[in-house]
């Protein structure tokens, strides 16, 4: 069973607040909506400009802003049903909370309350002013205020004791970090390093990795995989780069690269950004078609009561364009 599809339930979309000032450290929050709502509702374009400071919007080309069909539907009411397990995506460095709609989406669609905490300490307006910093601490707030914020505003139909954490680059050690918690029963590592806590080994990680990524070398992640004792699954994305797992690559191809912005950013920024998004990686809607299916399958099978899929390597030959360089189990 391939889970790449959008689930069986229309999304919707909210924006909560994680303290202090409105908008200072907004929360996005796709869930489960209401069938008979959506039906006169029109689903959400997303400018992808929003991330970017307002004072740098003028310097990027239209050919790099573009708008995001997100599939989910404004403030639409959430379904009525069993309480939905929780999962929480945390972004990388120089990242921002909606850098991967076409997953916290599809994962809504099948069933999970998914909520993305906009990281200000090391999101894209701290790098680009250079405010940025590496804090564990303030992740590991973020994450708590985030099961806050759904408790607070969706009540009992949302269960945050059965929550799960997948992070991006740096977000894939607050993932790992994350499952010092007691309500985080599973965590996916995504292309980052950082190792499983020692109080929370036994607990299921799934890593996966991008075997050309130049950002963080697959050794860091396989540290994560071999910090595990629980049930661990790891898998390489052949062609794969570090920013194949995001909305961007699709973008930065259609765009023809980003070159007219070396002159701005400087050519290392620029190369890290293609990192994952040039003619010699993957098609990065086959590496989003992958992370879809194994997200999915991983948080059904060890979160929700749902009928699912189980994780192996046998989907990989299901889904055209996606090729393993390696796959491994254990635990």
């Amino acid at each position: 069973m391939i889970l790449s599809e959008f689930g069986d339930l229309p999304v919707g979309v909210r924006t909560l607040e994680l303290g202090g000032e409105p908008g200072q450290q907004p929360l996005s929050v796709w869930y489960p909506a209401d069938s008979g709502a959506v039906a006169t509702m029109e689903t959400e374009v997303y400018d992808s400009a929003q991330a970017i400071p307002a004072a740098f919007r003028a310097l990027i080309p239209e050919s790099m802003q573009s708008a995001v069909e997100t599939n989910s539907y404004r403030d639409a009411p959430l379904a009525d049903g069993s309480p939905y397990p929780v999962v929480i995506y945390s972004h990388g460095f120089g990242g921002h909370r909606d850098v991967a709609i076409f997953l916290t989406t599809h994962l809504a669609s099948h069933g999970f309350v998914v909520a993305s905490p906009e990281h200000i300490h090391r999101n894209l307006p701290a790098q680009a002013f250079g405010t940025d910093e590496f804090s564990p601490e303030k992740d590991q707030a973020d994450i708590a205020n985030t099961l806050a914020a759904l408790e607070s505003a969706f009540g009992k139909v949302v269960d945050t004791t059965r929550v799960g954490v997948i992070g991006h680059s740096a977000g894939a050690r607050t993932a790992l970090d994350a499952l010092a918690n007691e309500a985080v029963l599973a965590a996916i590592p995504l292309a980052g390093g950082g190792t499983v806590p020692p109080d929370a080994a036994g607990k299921p990680i799934l890593v996966v990795v991008a075997e050309l990524d130049l950002t963080v070398p697959t050794e860091n992640s396989l540290a994560s995989y071999e910090s595990a004792t629980g049930s661990r699954t790891f898998v390489n994305l052949a062609q794969a780069g570090h920013n194949s797992f995001t909305d961007s690559c699709p973008v930065i191809l259609a765009g023809g690269g980003l070159g007219v912005l070396e002159p701005l950013l400087g050519a290392e920024q620029v190369t890290r950004a293609e990192d994952g998004c040039t003619p010699e990686n993957a098609d990065p809607r086959a590496m989003q078609a992958a992370l879809k299916h194994l997200a999915a399958a991983f948080f059904l099978a060890h979160l929700s009561d749902r009928p699912g899929a189980s994780v192996s390597a046998d989907f990989a030959g299901l889904i055209d364009g996606v090729e393993l360089a390696d796959y491994r189990e254990g635990g």
